[in-house]
């Protein structure tokens, strides 16, 4: 880059995970934001397909609720390059990951960009790996007393018979979802045994099944600024309260009026402070790099963890961006923050 000009970012959006069009809102948002910034920005969409798509913008997608909206193909004229080679060029000096789900928040492209020599936001291959499996990432936050409801994980390949008993184990209410998921993709609170053995069946469709005990309580939301070599920021919490439905699904997260964010939470002070205290352990347990947001049931008997998540959502109305703003920190701030911390890291 010569003195002077802006810094060349791309954007990578998409993806071949059920959360494609929420990365799409995502890395849309991401990319209008570093450009109103001054960075010389490019989107890099990653259809459904595999094939990569180099400086083509998507249509942003409705979601409204709906998990399987489409967000369009791209045209015959859009070329699909070689990953790699583009990305180890110089058309690139730093990657904005807006990538979520399988694909992109597992690790998988943070090990590409590390192999093309690519600085990428966000956390690093083993980070990315151990928080998007909440199988492992529980295991390992709970054995450094970080509270989170008790849990069995079944195969995706398992008899009805061992999902029941794994049920009887949990007990009445549970949670059912994917080990590797995120959007609340498949996510489900099952009141009797077969709508618990329906659930997962339906979430087995990716992978391994959590059995999760249900909680109740008031549910947060708490993003963590920084990690690594940088010192970390525990932002103001949100407070969750679905309106029509019982917990915070995919329908609740995406469809206007469907639950109210309330930022700061109402909360007890000295409870928001535990719940950022805890955010932060786990941020940093796992080795998470750029940003995090952790979810949180505060019940009667203390907050209690629920999951990490490494490349949350990045719209200016997204839970982040919300708890950044009541720390005083712009949309075009955030986004400016994460790209100067990958190209010092």
């Amino acid at each position: 880059m010569g003195v002077g000009e802006p810094t060349r970012v791309a954007v990578l959006m998409g993806g071949v995970s059920s959360e494609h069009d929420v990365s799409i809102c995502t890395g849309l948002n991401v990319l209008d934001a570093l450009r109103d910034a001054g960075y010389a920005a490019m989107p890099v969409y990653l259809a459904r397909d595999g094939a990569w798509h180099f400086d083509y913008r998507p249509v942003m997608p409705s979601l409204s609720g709906d998990a399987n909206a489409a967000a369009g193909a791209p045209p015959s004229t859009s070329e699909s390059l070689p990953v790699f080679e583009t990305l180890s060029g110089d058309l690139v000096e730093v990657a904005f990951i807006a990538l979520h789900g399988p694909g992109g928040e597992d690790g998988a492209i943070q090990g590409l960009c590390e192999t093309a020599g690519l600085r990428f936001t966000g956390s690093g291959v083993m980070a990315s790996a151990m928080a998007m499996d909440k199988h492992v990432s529980k295991r390992l936050l709970t054995a450094v007393n970080i509270p989170m409801p008790s849990d069995v994980v079944v195969r995706s390949d398992a008899p009805p018979s061992d999902v029941e008993a794994s049920i009887a184990e949990v007990g009445l209410p549970c949670v059912v979802k994917p080990v590797a998921g995120g959007s609340s993709f498949a996510t489900a609170v099952a009141h009797d045994t077969a709508t618990a053995v329906q659930a997962a069946a339906v979430a087995a469709a990716s992978g391994a099944v959590m059995i999760e005990s249900f909680l109740d309580g008031v549910e947060v939301t708490c993003g963590v600024l920084g990690g690594g070599p940088e010192s970390t920021l525990a932002l103001p919490l949100t407070e969750i309260v679905p309106v029509a439905d019982t917990f915070f699904d995919f329908r609740a997260k995406y469809t206007a009026a469907a639950c109210e964010e309330i930022t700061p939470a109402r909360v007890d002070p000295a409870v928001a402070a535990q719940v950022q205290e805890l955010a932060v352990r786990a941020h940093l347990e796992l080795g998470c790099e750029g940003c995090s947001r952790s979810d949180f049931i505060i019940t009667a008997d203390g907050p209690q963890m629920l999951e990490l998540n490494t490349i949350p959502g990045m719209t200016e109305t997204s839970l982040l961006p919300q708890g950044a703003a009541a720390a005083g920190i712009s949309f075009g701030e955030l986004v400016d923050r994460l790209v100067q911390a990958a190209l010092t890291r």
